[in-house]
């Protein structure tokens, strides 16, 4: 029973360490950290300048969005549909590292896993 408690503990423990749900008013405090962030997108963008990135922002309407997620458009082949099309006001929890782009938050998400549809 000792090893069923311990194994259980380590392991709420290790997912704990890795990656903390955090609001997404709050993300601008993370910079560096792995965290996971849960919230409604608010819009959505791809760049016609910037090679098709896509930009899913939160909060608020760029240019005053929260926090935002970046998706470089080499990436999107790792997507089974079109981030800026599908995410589109839906409730999502993204799981990355923050960092600060022109004193705003955002995560760089390279891969569908990252992106849970609630």
């Amino acid at each position: 029973m000792n090893k069923i408690f311990l194994l259980i503990t380590s392991i709420c423990l290790w997912q704990i360490s890795f990656s903390q749900t955090v609001p997404v008013d709050s993300v601008k405090f993370y910079e560096g950290k792995e965290i996971t962030v849960c919230s409604k997108v608010i819009d959505t963008y791809v760049s016609k300048t910037n090679e098709g990135t896509t930009f899913v922002n939160f909060g608020k309407p760029y240019p005053k969005s929260t926090f935002t997620i970046v998706i470089f458009e080499a990436d999107l082949r790792n997507f089974k549909y079109t981030p800026s099309l599908y995410l589109k006001d839906k409730n999502v929890c993204i799981t990355g590292k923050v960092k600060i782009y022109k004193g705003k938050p955002e995560m760089i998400v390279n891969k569908e896993e990252q992106i849970k549809v609630e």
